[in-house]
């Protein structure tokens, strides 16, 4: 529903030859599209580039007010529309830097794009967004720093992508590796030995119907793989029926995938290409339903 609402108000501004700069909320005014911009094109880009002109920095001393939370839900529903993102971006941390608005403006950015719990969720995006960082000429190299590490994780195991094959043992302490498990689709979890996000994630899959009918037909397979170093811990780890469950003896996937935080959970393909990355049994399931 909110993004049905986020939409039609894009709509509005782009396809409106007439905007005037506007009032988000109290506080932020949106920029005024020229007259002589007439195509949707133009006037995405426009608003894009400008849309954070009128910014009072002081909006983002300490606690992040609404009207700039709901400032920025509306800059990322007009993302979509601008062939312009990069310089939408950079635009946007020049406007902040180097003042405290910046890290708040870039915790904004984490949360609306990269947290999986997000309807806003789109990982290139915040790819991009910190891109835009790390070729700024006025961001500090220390930020830049924070930015290249976030992405060199980020840049792991894309979608459309084959994912990066590796060793786990299990509970008789035999190694496989995940190029063994293939199926016309593939369902590879990352967990916490004790987390109880973790826990709620392996019920939501194993209640899920579909999921479980693709799993008795062989059509899907489940690879759920614990994050720990406490070898006890994983010893009392439980899944499903039908599933594959694995440990992380080496302790080295961390090289490999974005582990930052736990659960993670992935779609492949047949040819474990990442089809869903960082996603949901709901995601899953919506994908599956076409």
């Amino acid at each position: 529903m909110l993004r049905k609402i986020l939409i039609v108000a894009v709509a509005t501004l782009l396809f409106s030859g007439k905007l005037c700069a506007q009032t988000v909320d109290v506080g932020f005014v949106l920029p005024a599209i020229p007259e002589s911009l007439t195509s949707p094109e133009e006037r995405a880009n426009y608003l894009a580039l400008h849309y954070w002109d009128n910014l009072d920095v002081a909006l983002l001393d300490g606690e992040i007010q609404s009207a700039v939370q709901q400032a920025f839900a509306d800059f990322v529903s007009i993302l979509p529309y601008t062939t312009l993102r990069s310089e939408a971006f950079a635009a946007m941390w020049t406007r902040c830097y180097p003042h405290e608005a910046f890290y708040k403006m870039l915790e904004l950015t984490e949360l609306y794009l990269y947290d999986v719990a997000s309807p806003m969720r789109n990982e290139e995006y915040y790819i991009e967004a910190l891109e835009a960082i790390r070729a700024s000429h006025g961001i500090d190299e220390e930020d830049k720093l924070a930015a290249t590490i976030q992405l060199d994780r980020l840049k792991r195991n894309r979608v459309g992508e084959h994912v990066a094959d590796f060793t786990f043992v299990d509970k008789q302490g035999v190694e496989h590796h995940l190029s063994d498990y293939r199926a016309e689709y593939v369902v590879l979890m990352f967990l916490s030995a004790d987390c109880e996000d973790c826990k709620r994630l392996k019920q939501a899959i194993d209640a899920n119907t579909r999921l479980w009918a693709m799993l008795r037909r062989g059509t899907l397979h489940i690879v759920a793989i614990t994050i720990t170093d406490d070898e006890s811990a994983w010893l009392t780890t439980t899944v499903a029926d039908r599933w594959t469950e694995g440990w992380d003896r080496a302790q080295n996937l961390g090289t490999l995938y974005d582990l930052s935080t736990l659960p993670r959970l992935y779609l492949l393909d047949g040819e474990h290409r990442v089809i869903l990355k960082n996603t949901t049994p709901s995601a899953i399931e919506e994908y599956f339903r076409g």
